[in-house]
């Protein structure tokens, strides 16, 4: 059973002493400055016992950093790119104001302030998020470890995320920057234009994976540069793992490319100058920029031509399952919520291609006929 005594303490000081026993049998103890908290924790206490939800008040003093060592080393199925960024935002965000606290102690008035300090501090919405997610999966590991009941990341204000400026390329605008950037890039560009394929996913196709033939990519990895480190993983997600049908006339821009650039040891299309993988910063830095400041201007980012490629198909009528399933996304939703604003045109012609089934020259009169055999006070007086 509960109780609760009076205990004195050596400096003089006097507090009430909460006693219960575990579901284990063991007995414990906490202190409280008045008996009516000692009485409250108790009642909670038993509650807790009773349904099933009973925390050890000690739990909970495991310190955030170190436990975040303990759950992060569990995560499985994450990209080595998603590794690093998760101990970036970890060891430059997330510990700095939480690391040395018990994860026990951590409320929700903390986790707000925590955002608000970081959206004062100027770090993009999106950001936050992130590391607000990952504060989030960590706690929730402490919740179904047993170590504190509730989460503090919930009804949390998250700074909104404005959608970045999207740059569509005309197919006149390709071809300029194609026929721009260092030949042993065009066709680089011009294949992530036509075919919407992520960068790394590019970077990482070798000849098993493109059967010209077929004019299909299979696009089954990645690439990455991690801290330095060039690194081959899987797609994005389940779905990014995809075949992708190239327009009738790509191969030939391949085969060309490969003629004059062969594959390195690896067998990759789209290689640097010395034959290996291409270094996506130096890429970015050396070739892509200058590229982009010589024909089409900034802003624009090589992920921008995937953003073409969706607008070119739009413009075509593709359906959006089609269109969500060769850029590799789970679902439409995806799709409309990006790019919607494109379909905006295509309403109105399918609206226009709709034929009504009488003379449309006849519309006034026979309204007119309609409402007459219709008014029922017509003739009185």
């Amino acid at each position: 059973m509960a109780s609760i005594r009076k205990v004195t303490h050596r400096s003089g000081r006097t507090s009430w002493q909460a006693r219960w026993r575990d579901p284990a049998g063991a007995q414990r103890s906490k202190n409280f400055p008045r008996r009516i908290d000692a009485e409250r924790f108790l009642i909670t206490i038993e509650a807790r016992k009773l349904d099933g939800t009973y925390i050890d008040p000690r739990a909970g003093r495991i310190r955030l950093g170190d436990f975040a060592q303990q759950a992060t080393a569990g995560w499985l199925n994450r990209r080595d790119s998603t590794k690093a960024r998760d101990e970036s935002y970890l060891r430059s965000l997330v510990l700095p104001t939480f690391g040395e606290m018990p994860i026990g102690a951590i409320g929700v008035f903390d986790v707000q302030e925590w955002v608000s300090d970081l959206d004062a501090d100027g770090y993009a919405p999106a950001t936050i998020r992130k590391a607000y997610q990952l504060l989030g999966r960590i706690l929730n590991d402490a919740v179904n470890g047993g170590l504190i009941a509730r989460t503090p990341c919930r009804d949390v204000d998250l700074p909104k995320i404005e959608q970045t400026e999207k740059r569509f390329l005309s197919p006149d605008e390709i071809t300029h920057l194609a026929d721009t950037i260092a030949p042993r890039y065009r066709a680089l560009v011009i294949t992530a234009a036509y075919t919407g394929c992520r960068v790394g996913e590019l970077l990482a196709l070798d000849l098993d994976r493109y059967q010209a033939h077929k004019r299909i990519f299979r696009i089954e990895q990645s690439l990455a540069e991690v801290r330095g480190h060039l690194r081959f993983g899987q797609p994005k997600t389940a779905a990014a793992r995809r075949a992708v049908t190239l327009p009738t006339w790509l191969p030939q821009v391949i085969n060309h490319h490969l003629a004059d650039y062969p594959p390195g040891p690896d067998g990759l299309l789209f290689t640097a100058p010395q034959g290996g993988p291409i270094r996506r910063n130096a890429f970015r830095s050396r070739i892509w920029l200058p590229a982009v400041a010589d024909s089409v201007e900034q802003p624009m980012r090589f992920h921008d031509l995937r953003h073409s490629h969706v607008a070119l198909l739009i413009a075509e009528g593709a359906h959006p399952a089609v269109i969500a399933s060769r850029l590799g996304h789970t679902s439409v939703k995806t799709v409309l919520d990006v790019y919607g604003h494109l379909y905006e045109g295509l309403d109105r012609n399918a609206a226009d291609t709709l034929d009504p089934p009488w003379d449309a020259s006849d519309v006034d009169a026979m309204w007119t006929r309609r409402n007459r055999h219709r008014d029922p006070g017509r003739g009185l007086t």
